[in-house]
């Protein structure tokens, strides 16, 4: 991009340009807009209602992805009035949220005619997900759209590129209709979706609270029914964190066995440091193992090179099957807030109750030191082109990520020596966790300390990034909420080096919370996590 205006001037005119694509009839009233702000504490998930029409509402309210496909291909409902519902429904949650960036509408309207005139042709539906609307997260590269990450120094990238990302074009292969890209935070590195150009993803069960990062955009878009299945990626819990903050699912998958391939990236290509792995957010569960089936059978190898040539692997476990299942309440030296280890113990009671072996594990790897281990790799590039991209229009930096107290966390490695050694205690903390899953089929564990935080409240990420560390796949199922009422300041003591850069309880600002629980498989055995997901979450989020 050819800087010819100053950085705000920039992100003003692409903000302006993008809002300008919402139709009129789409927008909100100012007297609406005006009740709502990063500081307030309400909630907007009933607004929608209000705006929609009735097909409307009923189409995006009522139904499952799968219940949403049946519709779709035997044309009960046909794609472009699937598409326009969706699409005016993720309008009303951007305007009220700041959760999208690319509006791809008329994209998405023309894929729809084209599947609803295949099915009326061809009497069969054109893929398994035959019409069925997902929405991207901003990195992911649909010609004739930004994909800024927020950097001002980004816009206008699209000039770059003239191809779909690869999981993209697989999902496209099976049917599928992108019609908005979601917003993420500068860097893609911190669990508050912020940038200059979009401005802050604020989370629609309380406008005050974070919608985590750097899938925010797509938490809550997911959380407002703007989507019912997105696509994020994860390098330290960028999925699982947006999913525990907004009360939605999230899936990280081993790394490599979804395609990343022709994405826009903050850091250059064969980065060695942590993997980086693309994955669903979604409203219900079935959905997520709905999509991992589908672009698993799909061959992504063939999308990506990269990916694993490993096709899905039915697992051995069934719906009946009673888990052996390990529980983590808390790391000691990074202490949780009441709710989360009230509600971590509450999983593990409702799972016992149900016939399912559970077990407290009390030793363990440190997850400090998995976070201090990831710092470190996250700066193995000494070429990052992610500060690049900030120092060349001088774009103001957003406040998390100038936390004072990351520097007492792992320094880059100074040759390739150093990288070795890194790499070397990563193996070491892998065959510990490998050790102790022997005894389980998987372990239930915090996904963070808190609930939803205030903005600028996350800090770190230890509980979601120790898994990216060691390369386990992990998923987050909402499950509880946070109680001022009974669960009171407990008077943790917490280190001086995490003053600034983790998230301190008050009872007060966390009430209302939407609890998760995190469930962590051992490498490549995402099949098997899928299966023991679906009896977790049947058993706390009965129907």
């Amino acid at each position: 991009m050819t800087v010819s205006a100053g950085w705000k001037e920039l992100a003003e005119q692409k903000k302006k340009a993008v809002d300008a694509l919402i139709p009129e009839e789409w927008t909100l009233p100012k007297e609406v807009l005006d009740k709502y702000d990063a500081t307030s504490t309400e909630s907007v998930l009933n607004v929608p209602e209000k705006f929609l029409s009735k097909k409307e509402y009923d189409i995006t309210e009522h139904y499952t992805v799968k219940e949403l496909l049946e519709k779709l291909q035997t044309g009960a409902f046909s794609a472009t009035d699937v598409v326009k519902a969706f699409s005016h429904r993720a309008a009303i949650a951007t305007q009220l949220t700041n959760c999208c960036t690319e509006l791809m509408f008329e994209y998405g309207a023309e894929r729809a005619k084209f599947l609803d005139e295949y099915l009326e042709k061809h009497k069969k539906p054109f893929g398994p997900l035959h019409g069925l609307p997902i929405s991207l997260k901003d990195s992911f590269n649909i010609p004739g759209f930004d994909s800024t990450l927020g950097f001002v120094s980004k816009i206008g990238n699209k000039a770059g590129f003239d191809t779909v990302g690869d999981f993209a074009r697989l999902l496209s292969d099976l049917g599928a209709v992108f019609y908005v890209k979601t917003n993420i935070p500068q860097t893609l590195m911190t669990g508050d979706s912020e940038n200059n150009i979009f401005g802050r993803t604020l989370n629609p069960s309380n406008l005050s609270w974070t919608a985590g990062g750097s899938s925010g955009g797509e938490g809550a878009l997911i959380k407002m029914r703007g989507s019912l299945l997105g696509i994020g990626t994860d390098i330290a819990g960028s999925i699982r964190i947006p999913a525990l903050c907004n009360g939605v699912y999230g899936f990280r998958p081993t790394a490599m066995r979804f395609p990343m391939g022709n994405q826009t990236d903050p850091s250059r290509e064969c980065f060695v440091g942590v993997l980086a792995t693309a994955g669903p957010l979604a409203s219900d569960f079935e959905s997520i193992q709905l999509l991992v089936k589908e672009t698993l059978d799909q061959k992504p190898w063939n999308y990506d090179a990269e990916c694993l040539r490993l096709r899905y692997q039915v697992p051995e476990i069934d719906n009946k099957s009673k888990l052996k299942i390990g529980v983590i309440y808390e790391d000691p030296d990074l202490p949780v807030h009441p709710p989360v280890k009230r509600i971590i113990g509450e999983a593990a009671k409702i799972l016992e109750k149900e016939g399912h072996s559970v077990q407290k594990i009390t030793s363990f790897p440190s997850y400090d030191d998995a976070w201090a281990l990831a710092w470190s790799l996250f700066q193995s590039d000494p070429k990052s082109t992610a500060w690049e991209n900030l120092m060349s229009t001088g774009e103001r930096i957003i406040d998390s990520l100038l936390l004072p107290g990351l520097e007492v966390y792992g320094k880059p490695p100074q040759d390739i020596a150093e990288l070795i050694e890194l790499k070397e205690r990563v193996k070491v903390m892998t065959e510990k966790w490998l050790e102790i899953f022997k005894n389980y089929d998987v372990i239930i564990a915090p996904g963070s300390p808190s609930t939803a935080p205030p903005h600028d409240e996350y800090g770190i990420a230890p509980y979601t990034c120790a898994w990216n560390v060691v390369d386990f796949p992990a998923a987050c199922i909402p499950f509880g909420k946070a109680d001022a009422s009974i669960d009171l300041d407990d008077g943790a003591q917490y280190p001086e080096k995490l003053e600034k850069i983790y998230t301190h309880y008050r009872p007060e600002a966390f009430d209302g919370g939407i609890g998760s629980v995190q469930v962590i498989a051992p490498h490549l055995e995402d099949e098997k996590l899928l299966a023991c997901c679906a009896i977790i979450d049947k058993a706390l989020n009965k129907k």
